[in-house]
């Protein structure tokens, strides 16, 4: 777990912290706007999710107190940047708390589909299919295995590994699988020759 907090914190006080950022959906979107914006202000976030100046400062401030943002400006408007986090959850299977997991909560507003798949999953299941989203871009799974493992059905699979898919690409565009167009090609070509 990378330290996002204060010294004198104990980790299970910043688990606990995050997780209550992961259920206020306001916090997630205010957290969501820093990690999509360079180092926006508070009057820029406000404006992005669509609340008071007054509120968002104060979100923030609690955001900057349990380590998921950092002040880069010393001098007014403050400017703020998300700081990097990384939780393991560990129960029968293992979870993982990421900027990842806050962006796709907070796109849940916004996204149907993602909205859908929460309301039936839980935050849990969200994670678990982000998961799966990442082993998706780098084309390590399909639709049809995440299905299989979770005992959904394949287009409700396909449905949220292509929204979560979006969100990867934005948020972590480091881990999308580069595709070889001339590898791409030359299966095509092989599959018409056949």
């Amino acid at each position: 777990m990378s330290q996002t907090t204060s010294n004198d914190s104990h980790p299970l006080d910043t688990m606990l912290a995050i997780s209550n950022v992961i259920q206020n959906l306001r916090q997630a979107k205010i957290y969501a706007q820093v990690v999509e914006r360079e180092k926006p202000t508070v009057s820029e976030i406000a404006a992005a999710v669509d609340s008071s100046t007054t509120t968002v400062y104060e979100d923030v401030e609690q955001l900057v107190a349990v380590g998921l943002l950092e002040r880069v400006t010393e001098t007014q408007p403050h400017r703020f940047q998300p700081q990097s986090i990384e939780i393991v959850v560990q129960t029968d299977s293992e979870y993982l708390i990421t900027p990842l997991l806050l962006v796709a909560r907070a796109r849940a507003d916004s996204n149907e589909n993602i909205r859908l798949y929460v309301d039936r999953h839980g935050i849990s299941g969200l994670a678990t299919a982000i998961e799966y989203a990442r082993s998706y871009v780098q084309d390590e799974t399909n639709a049809r295995l995440m299905a299989r493992d979770l005992d959904i059905p394949v287009l409700e699979a396909e449905t949220i590994l292509q929204e979560l898919r979006e969100v990867i690409q934005e948020v972590e565009p480091e881990s999308v699988a580069a595709i070889d167009l001339d590898e791409l090609d030359a299966a095509v070509d092989a599959d018409h020759s056949e």
